[in-house]
Order: C-alpha cells, then sequence, then structure tokens
C-alpha cells in the first residue's frame, strides 16, 4: 500500500495547529486579557454609546447620523485594536523567556506558532464583530443597510493593517518592557484616530484629515461607508492597503524568533 508522502505531510500539520489551537485557547483562559479587551471592552461601548444615542436622539454635528450609527464602526475597530495589541504581550514574552528558540528544535516550527496566534485571534476578532453588529441593529435599532463586498473588504484591510501594525511592535521591541510600553502608547494613539473620544465630524482641519487617513481613521471610514450600502472612498481603501503593505514589510524584515 503507497501513502502520498503530500497527504501525510498535510495531515501532520492539520493536527500540530489543532493542538497549538487548543494550548492557545487554554492559555488565553488563564490570561484574559485578550478576551476582555476584544470582546468585553467593544461590549461595554456598545452599550455606553446605545444609552447615549437612545437619550440624545439626532444627529452628529449635521453627519446625518445619530450616536450609535457613528460608533457603531468605531467600536469594532477598538475590538480589532485591543486584539491586535496582544501579540506583542504575547509575542515578546514567548521570544524572551525562549520557548520560540525551544519549539524550533521540534518538529513544530516557530511560524506554526505565529499563524495559529493569528487565526485564534482572528476568529476572536470575527465574534466581536458580529456581535457588535448584532446588539447594535436589534438591541439599539441602527438601521444598517450594509453593502458585503464592500463591508467584507473594508474589514479585511482594517484587520490585516492593525495585526502587521501588532507585528511591527514585535519585531522591533527588545524585551517585554518596551512592547508593554510602546504597545499601551499605540493603543491610546490608535483610539483617539479611530475616533472613540471625537469624532472627524466634530473637527476641523488639518485634525480631520490626519484621522481620516490615519490607519484607524481610515478604517472606521471605511468601515462607515460600507454599513450603509456605499462605495467606501478609493483613496481610503488605498490608504489601508499601503499601510498594510508597509506595516507587513517592516514586520517581516525585523522579525526575530530569538
Amino acid at each position: 500500500m503507497t501513502h502520498n508522502p503530500g497527504a501525510v505531510l498535510g495531515q501532520r500539520s492539520r493536527a500540530q495547529i489543532a493542538a497549538l489551537l487548543k494550548v492557545q485557547a487554554k492559555l488565553s483562559i488563564r490570561e484574559p486579557y485578550v478576551f476582555g479587551a476584544g470582546l468585553g471592552l467593544p461590549v461595554i461601548l456598545l452599550v455606553v454609546f446605545g444609552l447615549i444615542s437612545k437619550n440624545v436622539p439626532g444627529n452628529v454635528n449635521g453627519s446625518g447620523l445619530t450616536v450609535i450609527e457613528l460608533y457603531v464602526p468605531t467600536i469594532m475597530i477598538i475590538s480589532v485594536i485591543a486584539i491586535a495589541i496582544s501579540l506583542p504581550r504575547t509575542m515578546v514574552r514567548d521570544r524572551e523567556i525562549g520557548w520560540l528558540r525551544r519549539i524550533s528544535t521540534t518538529p513544530v516550527h516557530p511560524s506554526r506558532l505565529l499563524a495559529v496566534q493569528l487565526i485564534f485571534d482572528l476568529g476572536l476578532a470575527a465574534v466581536s464583530v458580529i456581535v457588535i453588529m448584532v446588539g447594535g441593529t436589534a438591541i439599539f435599532g441602527a438601521p444598517f443597510e450594509i453593502g458585503i463586498p464592500f463591508f467584507i473588504l473594508s474589514l479585511l484591510l482594517a484587520i490585516a493593517e492593525i495585526f502587521a501594525l501588532g507585528l511591527v511592535v514585535v519585531a522591533l521591541a527588545p524585551n517585554q518592557t518596551v512592547a508593554s510600553i510602546g504597545g499601551g502608547v499605540l493603543f491610546f494613539l490608535l483610539l483617539f484616530m479611530s475616533g472613540l473620544w471625537i469624532q472627524p465630524v466634530q473637527v476641523g482641519v488639518p485634525l480631520r484629515d490626519i484621522m481620516w487617513y490615519s490607519p484607524t481613521g481610515a478604517a472606521v471610514r471605511a468601515l462607515l461607508y460600507s454599513v450603509f450600502h456605499a462605495t467606501p472612498p478609493a483613496a481610503t481603501l488605498l490608504t489601508m492597503a499601503g499601510y498594510t503593505v508597509v506595516f507587513g514589510f517592516v514586520a517581516v524584515r525585523y522579525f526575530r524568533w530569538e
């Protein structure tokens, strides 16, 4: 009886990834930072802005949108930010304690560990987006008419650029302390640019343009168009794609396993 070497290697690879996913799930339960930041924080923000929207009717600064309509895309991006910024906490820690170097001596290559981390985080991001959309429409009555193709494109570009930025921190941070400080500063900067505290429609130029063309500001703007069945500006989509390429190049160029 003959065996297909490619099929055997494929089965082995899937088994390794499945085993690593189980380990990652157990670690996340023991250290629930990612769940709290990536899912808990967005749910809290959704409730807060949903209640504000119910008590403060009308549109925001002549935008034609209520508070909840304007903030749901922002909350989705905040979820992605929180998950992406957790990458430095995990990956730099594993590199500093030598886990990535040790695992390289086993049949499981360290790249599988990184892939599993990304798969787990992507799954959590998908769950968070679904919860936010369902909560925004079913509970707080946001009248979204999602344009599926552009919504998916905008969301994929948003996740790609923000996750790539998280990997830049992983690549450049020499230790856990620097990763934590750098990640924290970046987290609050991205929150501001996404419009958490003040929306771009509420400020004038040049700050409005800076927010619109920042990584998270562009992501929010693209999603805001697509949840109302409108085509996002081409410049916004190209901006997100450009950030993805630049951040991805830097992350790959300077990433190290030990």
